[in-house]
Formats: structure tokens, sequence, C-alpha cells
């Protein structure tokens, strides 16, 4: 090999198209993790903000949550008139009946009129009263039926059911009468003054009728039913009112057994 291929092999291995070689591969980016275009190709997205979530949610939906707070606001807007107007109207109704409460010729027509108020009730409770102080026990009758199904207050239901069985034990029909007052009496679901109220009528329809076992009898059941109220301190006194046993004639074993055991 002559000098000149040895200096052009030398300088194509050792000298500058080597060095040229070499120096493109340097120019080329480094592939180690460190790399930015490493990094750029491996990160994770990051996730948006809050802030951001929220208003894509809002522009997405702004329209419905604007109609639904619209819709809000009238329902509240019914909902307020609404009890403004029963308060008036309430007040109105209340107002009338104290005007005419003590003209029994304007109840009715009031009553008829508001009929399904509790002050309808009421009226016709005082219309019946009325007719029961008169001796009009038929009217009376029908007319505390009437009161019944109006009124709200239970003591008060319970008062026109015991009038209207009272006035048709007054009246024409004594069965009815009776047998409405024990009906009342069994009721578990009535108030206790109104069962003990029934019964101790029931009582004194016995002692009227001289019938003294039945008397205690009832009055037990009083005593059973409200021990320590009005109505079983009454009975005792309707029992203290009845004859003693004639000498020589004591109550008969079987009525005593039923008296004890409460029947």
């Amino acid at each position: 090999m002559g000098w000149g291929e040895a200096g052009l092999f030398q300088a194509f291995t050792g000298g500058g198209a080597f060095a040229l070689f070499h120096g493109s591969m340097s120019q080329l980016p480094p592939t180690t993790p460190d790399s930015p275009h490493a990094d750029a190709a491996t990160a994770p997205v990051a996730a948006p903000s809050f802030e951001v979530i929220v208003h894509a949610f809002w522009e997405k939906n702004r329209n419905f949550i604007f109609g639904v707070c619209a819709a809000a606001l009238v329902a509240i807007v019914v909902r307020e008139g609404w009890q403004y107007f029963a308060a008036q109207h309430e007040a109105e109704v209340q107002a009338e009946y104290a005007r005419i409460a003590e003209q029994p010729t304007r109840l009715t027509a009031f009553a008829e009129a508001h009929a399904g108020h509790a002050l309808a009730g009421v009226a016709y409770l005082k219309l019946a009263d009325d007719k029961f102080s008169t001796g009009d026990f038929a009217g009376a009758a029908s007319t505390y039926v009437k009161a019944a199904g109006q009124l709200k207050n239970e003591a008060l239901v319970g008062r026109a059911q015991l009038g209207a069985a009272i006035s048709q034990f007054s009246g024409a029909d004594k069965t009815a009468g009776e047998a409405a007052l024990k009906k009342l009496s069994a009721d578990a679901t009535l108030l206790k003054s109104v069962r003990a109220e029934a019964t101790y009528h029931l009582a004194s329809i016995a002692s009227a009728a001289g019938k003294a076992v039945e008397v205690k009898q009832l009055a037990e059941q009083i005593s059973q039913i409200d021990a320590t109220g009005a109505w079983a301190q009454r009975a005792m006194m309707l029992l203290s009112t009845l004859p003693a046993p004639a000498a020589g004639s004591p109550a008969s074993p079987a009525a005593e057994l039923n008296f004890k055991a409460g029947k």
C-alpha cells in the first residue's frame, strides 16, 4: 500500500470521515430516562382542576338549573299564597260565627254554607242542644248526628254521639237509644270520659227501672273504664240511693258472683 493509499486510509479511518460520523452520532438526543423527550412521552396527563370541572358542568346544565330554580320559586309563591288566603278565609269564618252564635235562625244557614268546617259542627251542636232543651228530641237526635259528622275535636264528637243516643232514648225510640248507649260504652276507641258517661246513663236507666243488680254491675264497669273520673264518683252516689235489700232476702249467689266478676 503506497503513501497515498495509507494516507487515504488513515484519513478515512482515523481522520475526518470517522470524526464526522462520530460527531454526527454525538448530536443525537440522549435516550436516558432523564431526557425531556422521554418525560413528555411517558408522564401522565394532569387531571383538570375543580374550578374547571364546575365551570364545564355549569356551561352544560345551566338552563336546566335555571328551570329547576324557577319551578321551586313558583311552588313557594303558590304555597305561601294558598296559606295566606286559607288564613284569611279561616279568620272570616270565625268572625262570621262569632256574629251569629246567638242567633239560632242564622246558625243553620251558616252550618250549611260551611259544610266540612269544624265550626259548622259547633253550630250544629249548639242547635241540637237548643232542640233538646225545648223537648224536640227527634230534631235534637238528627242534629247531633250532623254535628258528629262535622266536628274535628274528639271530645266534642263524643259529646255529639252521646247527645244523639240520649235524645233517642228521651224521645219515642227508647230501644234504639239504649242500644246506642251500650255501643258507646263498649267502644274502646272512644275517650274514657265518653264511655264512662254512656255507662252511667245506662246505670241511671237501670236504676229507674229498679234493677239494682244491673246498676251495681254498670257501676263496676265505670270503675274499670275510668276509676278516678267524675262518672265513677257519680256512679258511687247512684249506688248509695239504691234501696237496701230486705232482711232475709240477700242477693242471689249468681248475682253476687256476676257483680264480683264485673260481668
